[in-house]
């Protein structure tokens, strides 16, 4: 007699993987000064600018607190009256004390950033060029362990920190509405049919 609707018993699976203990994120918007330099012609307006070679470092500093530096290079591209010009600047974001519950001394720190240049402007008679940097930042403990598992996607970590934003409404809006970014891609619908 065949049995209908046969499912075998779940087997034991473990693995070792980093286990994430705590995480949460770093919505921020400084603006950045960046100097022309004396050989170069003043800027008139901004045609571009571009974050690259992002580099992160994070450190568990005390229990229940991490350390968190993102550093990258901000490239600007400017009419020097009538004259295409390119500048880079080497820039960092930094967090000295984050507060993250359950972090200890031995554990890693995990840091996915999302750093974009949202608009710049020419100050200073054209001398300096102020930049608006979006900063979005997933910041992780974690440690390796060994586990049982059985897994679907997680949620998106709450704030590091909350406080109402001076400039970039959009950045924080689009932050906070979770239209970012993909550690949190979404979930397929859940099929009830068995």
């Amino acid at each position: 007699m065949p049995i209908e609707n046969y499912e075998p018993d779940l087997e034991r699976e473990c693995i070792l993987v980093q286990k994430v203990y705590n995480e949460c994120v770093i919505i921020d918007c400084p603006a950045f000064r960046i100097p022309v330099p004396p050989s170069f012609p003043p800027a008139i307006n901004v045609v571009d600018c571009q974050v690259t070679n992002v580099e992160t470092e994070g450190a568990v500093i005390g229990p229940g607190e991490v350390s968190v530096t993102v550093n990258f290079i901000l490239g600007i591209e400017y009419d020097g009256n009538g004259e295409p010009q390119f500048i880079e600047q080497s820039a960092q974001f930094r967090r000295r004390r984050v507060a993250l519950p359950s972090a200890l001394p031995g554990m890693d720190v995990v840091i996915l950033p999302l750093v974009q240049c949202l608009n710049c402007t020419p100050v200073d008679a054209g001398l300096v060029i102020e930049c608006d940097i979006g900063v979005y930042i997933v910041v992780k403990v974690v440690a390796l362990v060994q586990l049982e598992v059985m897994g679907r996607f997680c949620p998106e970590p709450p704030e590091c920190e909350i406080f109402e934003p001076l400039g970039c409404p959009e950045w924080f809006e689009l932050a906070r509405t979770g239209a970012f970014w993909p550690p949190f891609p979404p979930q397929p619908p859940k099929n009830n049919n068995g």
